[in-house]
């Protein structure tokens, strides 16, 4: 395992952590977590009856669009941390 790879183990580890805190600790966050949750749900329901290329489609599109924020929220996360790691 080469020292990028380590990196981003940690990072991702960090991260998962300090939202996991956040969101035990914030109401505001916990009533978001509990609103996708039920937004979650209620898509789920409506597009149960739509064609199947459609229902993926819409499907594929979220998951990609959750991904890449999630990416861009880890690569920001390392340029920070990167940047108190050379200090």
């Amino acid at each position: 395992m080469d020292r990028e790879e380590i990196y981003e183990m940690v990072i991702r580890e960090m991260t998962e952590t300090a939202v996991h805190e956040r969101n035990e600790q914030s109401p505001e966050e916990q009533e978001l977590q509990e609103k996708v949750a039920r937004l979650s749900k209620e898509m789920q329901e409506k597009i149960k009856d739509l064609p199947e290329d459609v229902k993926k489609a819409i499907t594929d599109y979220v998951e990609a669009t959750l991904l890449a924020a999630d990416h861009d929220c880890l690569y920001l996360y390392a340029q920070g941390a990167r940047t108190v790691w050379r200090c």
